[in-house]
């Protein structure tokens, strides 16, 4: 009887000790995205972090079975946390330059990103040539290739005014100095047109000129990790034929920043 009871104690000991073993050997794919960067990563009031690139890498951690890890880590320390291991993937809209694809390994595109005149919700301007000709458009001068596509395409048309940052022309058009704002549509309708339909809304076609603005924007990983790229790029893959990254995009976007559709 005794010997019975010390066999089941042992079996339960072991049990306890392969799951622990199972625990241990779970993977974790740790993430790094910057937490001031609304609508992709930004914290909620509670101080959790939340966004499109956040739920985005989640889903991915599900396909792929893993564990999620992901760090808010500001822009600033994003490339040394990378570089260093402390995470295995910036997933936070980094354009696949041909400059990061020399230095790093990037997974994706992920999102192809469109750009759009934005105009307050009253004005009767409809993005057609006719109708902006005349006016006056503000844009982000830091994107030299919006700087680029601005000049070369409302140039001979348009008086093109260039603000440090979107917010700065945003004010501008608030105030009636600037007819329109032409920027990046995600940040544009979600900060913008979303919020304040009543102060803001979308006009003209969405832009994607490739040649200007590049494929599109991917996940940043070290060039040397032969672990996760392949990985990343099956579980992408998965996410965008199963359903889940429409439903993600969608919920902040109200379309699909991938097919744009």
């Amino acid at each position: 009887m005794k010997m019975k009871k010390l066999i089941a104690i042992l079996g339960v000991v072991g049990a306890f000790s392969v799951a622990s073993q199972l625990v241990q050997a779970e993977e974790v794919l740790k993430i790094g995205m910057d937490p001031m960067y609304e609508p992709f990563s930004f914290q909620t009031p509670d101080g959790n972090l939340t966004g499109f690139d956040y739920e985005i890498s989640n889903a991915l951690c599900d396909a792929l079975k893993v564990k999620c890890d992901v760090q808010p880590i500001p822009y600033d320390g994003s490339i040394s946390a990378l570089q260093s291991g402390k995470i295995d993937a910036l997933i936070n809209t980094y354009a696949m330059t041909k400059e990061r694809l020399d230095r790093f390994t990037m997974v994706g595109p992920y999102i192809r990103p469109t750009y759009r005149f934005m105009v307050d919700s009253h004005s009767s301007l409809d993005g057609k040539a006719d109708s902006m000709k005349g006016k006056v458009v503000g844009i982000e001068k830091g994107s030299a290739p919006v700087v680029a596509y601005a000049k070369d395409k409302f140039g001979p048309t348009m008086k093109i005014e260039q603000y440090e940052q979107i917010n700065d022309a945003i004010l501008d058009l608030n105030s009636g100095r600037v007819d329109a704002v032409f920027g990046d549509e995600n940040q544009l309708f979600y900060a913008y047109a979303k919020k304040q339909p009543d102060t803001y809304k979308m006009i003209g076609e969405s832009i994607s000129a490739a040649q200007m603005f590049g494929e599109g924007q991917g996940f940043m990983l070290r060039k040397e990790d032969d672990k996760w790229p392949a990985r990343l790029k099956v579980a992408l893959a998965t996410i965008v034929q199963d359903g889940k990254y429409d439903q993600i995009s969608k919920k902040y976007f109200g379309r699909n920043i991938l097919t744009n559709q």
